[in-house]
């Protein structure tokens, strides 16, 4: 009778560790080297230095989600010239407001350092400008720090790869060796015969047609409701705050960036929810879709 090998010893700890190795060494090879650029803007409000200002928070948030826009990502694929999508850029970015800060830290992965740079450079220029169009000169953007790469790559790194590597395997050839030792053999039980009554059970369950379960009716169209667009210098928060209810579940895409300008818009508005006439242009470029949609003109 064959006996079955068992890791004993120290064996099971250094096959593992080699394996480990040869693992992190492939991977090592196979990974693209990637390096990361660093850029920040400053948000401040007109006449007042850079602080906690709760309504300069929400200016912030506002201006960290215009980096996911199609503006944005259109325009920084359009002037450098990147054959890739907008969401392969947005994943590439990387926005940081921190909740009571006006500065907002922007970095970029690339494949080369050159590249990082430019990617992250050309962001902040190009979401600066869209801000500063839509919501200046009450709370202006500007770029704090010029985009820089960083010396080191992100990706790869081999020290690290080897090690992690060389740990995992040792620990999973420890493991095996532990389960080899410590687990007896058992033998195996006989399979129990076969009756006739089981048999014409199994007959009787395969010959049983399956019905696949109904599928659960398909959702109605989205209900459009007798919006009025208000004239110039009418429009107030409660307006914008129907008009999101009422057109925005067929823009999720543009769920972030309406709320968040719905959330700077209130931070901003006067006694009862009335909204400054400045800012007439500014909700009919942002919500121009939904207003589209509603069916409603001036």
């Amino acid at each position: 009778m064959l006996r079955r090998p068992q890791l004993s010893g120290p064996a099971g700890p250094l096959l593992g560790v080699a394996a480990g190795l040869l693992v992190a060494a492939a991977v090592t090879l196979l990974q693209d080297s990637t390096y990361r650029a660093n850029a920040s803007l400053v948000l401040v409000r007109a006449g007042q230095p850079p602080g906690n200002d709760p309504a300069l928070a929400r200016a912030t948030e506002t201006a960290a989600a215009l980096f996911e826009s199609r503006a944005v990502t259109s325009s920084v694929i359009r002037n450098l010239g990147l054959e890739e999508t907008a969401a392969e850029l947005v994943d590439r970015l990387d926005v940081d407001a921190q909740e009571g800060d006006s500065l907002l830290r922007i970095s970029a992965l690339a494949p080369s350092a050159d590249e990082a740079r430019r990617t992250a450079q050309e962001a902040s220029e190009v979401a600066t400008v869209l801000f500063n169009d839509r919501f200046g000169p009450q709370t202006t953007a500007s770029i704090w720090e010029p985009a820089a790469a960083e010396e080191d790559r992100v990706s790869p790194t081999p020290s690290r790869n080897l090690a992690l590597g060389a740990l995992i395997g040792a620990l999973v050839g420890l493991g095996l060796a532990l389960v080899s030792l410590r687990q007896p053999r058992r033998p195996r039980a006989p399979a129990p015969p076969r009756t006739p009554r089981t048999a014409r059970t199994r007959r009787t369950a395969e010959a049983r047609p399956v019905v696949a379960p109904a599928e659960p009716p398909a959702p109605g169209a989205p209900a459009t409701g007798p919006f009025v667009m208000p004239g110039f210098g009418q429009w107030t928060v409660a307006d914008v705050e129907r008009l999101l209810a009422e057109q925005g579940p067929a823009f999720p895409e543009q769920r972030g960036e309406l709320e968040l300008t719905l959330d700077t818009l209130r931070g901003v508005a006067g006694p009862g929810g009335s909204l400054p006439g400045d800012v007439d242009l500014v909700i009919e470029d942002v919500f121009a879709d939904l207003i589209a949609r509603s069916g409603s003109t001036r």
